[in-house]
């Protein structure tokens, strides 16, 4: 008897074991799941940005864009998050960039990209941002009206030097020019020149005006406008090429050079010089050299074929990747140009991405 009842005492203690044993499985295999699902929510991290633009059409626009696109993932991955962009079309006009504003801020993202329809609207946006506490950045067109653009205030701007551009047409037109002396037409030493405009009170419009042609002269090309004004065209390509077929019909005979803010008018202007059988192909016939800014795809391609003379790249990969890498950091509410070689401007407020010659 016993040895009946030893029996049962070993069973029952090996059971009791064995239970506590599963229940020390159990409790350790809750709390790996639970480690787990803590990594993944970490991991799925999603950082809401929303991104007004002025115009979709707008050719170097879509690099850039295109590029904020290509970046997020990349960026995203790189600091642990996914990004999730909501882009909006303003199609140049203010009062639906507004409207667009309201509408994102609304679903609660966590920054604000703008690409300005008008330069001058920025405050209203940036205090729109700001009774909701969200981090702003402006790329491209930089603002005229903002006072607040400083990096505490939440407020950053990633554009380019606008003097910069038309410093550089200057240099590739006055060194073209001097290589070539059948382009001064009328022989007098002179070169009657047309100014396509970008906006009459943009920022970049207004350097890249005034810099191409104070370079020209600085390098000892004498200058003349061939027109009574500069001609205001709004970036447009449709715009340019109207101007310039009305332009031909006045002053055609005499203009020996033309300078466009941006490639968008100059391919314009090419297209009004090809219906009068000029800048077809063959720079030694019909020629007047035509300059842009942007480094576009068609202007490129014009260029190859001898229809454009020169234009200065304005980098929208690299500007793209900047405004997405540079807004995440906000989004995440780090500092602006933490972990990247972005350098701020000596204003303070502003990282600048550099242009390049291209002829």
């Amino acid at each position: 008897m016993k040895r009946i009842l030893a029996l049962i005492l070993i069973l029952t203690m090996a059971l009791a074991l064995t239970g506590c044993g599963a229940a020390a499985t159990t409790a350790g295999a809750a709390e790996t799941q639970a480690a787990a699902t803590t990594a993944a929510a970490a991991e799925s991290k999603t950082v809401n940005i929303g991104v007004l633009v002025w115009k979709f059409s707008d050719a170097y626009g879509s690099t850039v864009r295109l590029a904020i696109e290509k970046y997020a993932k990349e960026v995203g991955d790189a600091q642990g998050v996914t990004v999730n962009l909501d882009m909006q079309d303003a199609n140049d006009n203010q009062t639906t960039q507004n409207d667009q504003c309201d509408t994102l801020l609304a679903k609660g993202i966590d920054l604000l990209i703008i690409n300005l329809a008008t330069d001058g609207a920025a405050q209203a946006l940036i205090d729109k941002a700001a009774a909701k506490g969200v981090p702003v950045l402006f790329y491209n067109k930089e603002p005229t009206d903002s006072k607040t653009l400083v990096p505490a205030a939440k407020s950053l701007f990633i554009g380019t030097k606008p003097e910069e551009a038309g410093v550089m047409q200057g240099e590739i037109f006055a060194e073209q020019w001097a290589a070539n002396a059948a382009w001064d037409k009328n022989g007098d030493g002179v070169c009657q020149y047309l100014m396509f405009k970008g906006q009459a009170d943009n920022i970049e419009a207004i350097a890249r005006t005034k810099y191409s042609i104070d370079t020209a002269v600085a390098k000892g090309v004498k200058m003349e406008l061939a027109s009574s004004d500069i001609y205001v065209c709004d970036w447009d390509t449709a715009k340019a090429q109207d101007t310039m077929t009305a332009a031909w019909a006045s002053v055609g005979s005499k203009v020996e050079a033309i300078f466009t803010n941006n490639d968008g008018m100059a391919i314009g202007v090419i297209a009004a010089l090809n219906q009068v059988s000029f800048n077809s192909g063959d720079k030694a016939k019909n020629y007047i050299p035509v300059y842009g800014v942007d480094a576009t795809d068609e202007a490129a391609a014009a260029i190859s074929a001898g229809k454009m003379a020169g234009t200065v790249k304005q980098d929208g990969d690299a500007m793209g990747k900047a405004v997405v890498t540079i807004a995440v950091n906000g989004a995440l509410d780090k500092g602006w140009l933490d972990g990247t070689s972005y350098e701020m401007a000596a204003d303070g407020y502003s990282v600048r991405i550099p242009y390049a010659k291209i002829q």
